[in-house]
């Protein structure tokens, strides 16, 4: 009978509100041709870098193998996501400026069982209301992961990509 008790505590905690997030699966997407940049793309090392990288839209997917539908949030402040890129021109430029305080409510986003819905990244921005950015200075070769987190509920969930590589060339 105590092995029963103990065996029925251990399922209630095993099934937690944090182990029926397993279902959701993210995929980043390897661009299908190399990112062409112009010289005038390219900017100097340091924090004076402004705005996005315009030419490189990184794509990514978000699939729900369970068997019930998940409802996410999306944008605003209630989602980010965090891009981690290693290759010969990568530069990291994290926003360390003022930020208004009101809250930006994300969209919901339903995901049927079985189903994905795909995102952008556009410009390699990331973080809080996508004030932080990624800046390439080189050609060349390049290795992108991708963290997604998101309100689920009253709870928060966090998914890690696949990395996916994508190829530089300056014009």
């Amino acid at each position: 009978m105590k092995t029963l008790f103990l065996s029925g505590i251990f399922v209630l905690f095993a099934i937690s509100p944090g182990m029926a997030n397993s279902s959701l699966e993210l995929e980043l997407l390897s661009p299908k041709e190399p990112v062409t940049l112009s010289r005038a793309d390219l900017v100097k090392r340091g924090l004076g870098a402004k705005g996005p990288v315009a030419g490189i839209t990184l794509r990514y997917r978000i699939t729900n193998s369970g068997k019930q539908a998940v409802e996410i949030r999306h944008g605003g402040d209630e989602s980010t996501h965090s891009l981690s890129i290693q290759g010969p021109g990568a530069i990291n430029i994290p926003y360390r400026g003022p930020m208004t305080l009101e809250y930006r409510v994300g969209e919901k986003v339903t995901i049927g069982p079985g189903e994905r819905k795909e995102f952008e990244i556009k410009g390699l921005a990331y973080g809080a209301r996508n004030m932080s950015r990624w800046r390439i200075t080189k050609a060349g070769d390049y290795k992108v992961t991708l963290k997604f987190s998101s309100r689920l509920e009253k709870e928060r969930i966090t998914l890690t990509s696949n990395s996916a590589q994508f190829s530089v060339v300056i014009k």
